[in-house]
């Protein structure tokens, strides 16, 4: 026989006191207590709060970014234009000295014009010749003019190929015209005649 005290209820059921422990237990379990629900409130309503701040603190670092993103970009379109008109000043600036320096030979050309013919005019023309030959040079104008040297491709225009005897082979033998170059920029290939 168990030796469990059993109650009787009054609709004749016995239960366990256990049982009816367990019951009791359950039933606290199920109903939310009030001081709990006001503090989960609580704690909800300062994560809000805690979120709302960050919200509103991540927008005004935004702002902050997009205004410095626009004051940049103002800054680079300015900088730009003004990189522009100096690059066209500067571009002027050039042409005119160099078309400056350029004015006594053409004065002198035309005192070539209306000299007489004869030895002194050609006197003249080689004078005219070797000043703008100066004033190129003096602008870092260099000539290329290779005769008796190797034959270049990448200076050298050949236009002819020769069979020549006591010469080197690839060796220039005639330039038809002068190559020209400027620091490192080859503005024009010498025109030569090259030994077989």
């Amino acid at each position: 026989m168990d030796n469990t005290e059993t109650t009787k209820t009054p609709d004749t059921q016995e239960v366990a006191p256990e049982a009816e422990k367990q019951d009791v237990k359950s039933a606290e379990n199920e109903k939310p207590d009030s001081s709990c629900k006001s503090a989960k409130t609580g704690k909800k309503e300062d994560e809000r709060k805690r979120l709302r701040e960050e919200n509103e603190k991540l927008k005004h670092e935004l702002s902050d970014l997009d205004d410095v993103y626009r004051r940049m970009l103002a800054e680079y379109s300015n900088y730009k234009r003004r990189t522009e008109q100096e690059k066209e000043q500067l571009g002027n600036y050039v042409k005119s000295e160099t078309l400056k320096s350029l004015l006594p030979v053409l004065d002198n050309l035309e005192r070539a014009v209306n000299a007489p013919p004869g030895d002194e005019y050609k006197t003249g023309i080689e004078m005219i010749i070797r000043q703008l030959a100066e004033l190129l040079t003096a602008q870092g104008l260099d000539t290329i003019n290779p005769l008796g040297e190797v034959f270049n491709p990448e200076i050298h225009h050949a236009v002819m190929r020769v069979d020549a005897e006591g010469v080197e082979p690839d060796t220039v033998t005639q330039v038809f015209q002068k190559g020209y170059r400027l620091g490192e920029r080859l503005l024009r290939p010498a025109m030569v005649k090259v030994a077989n």
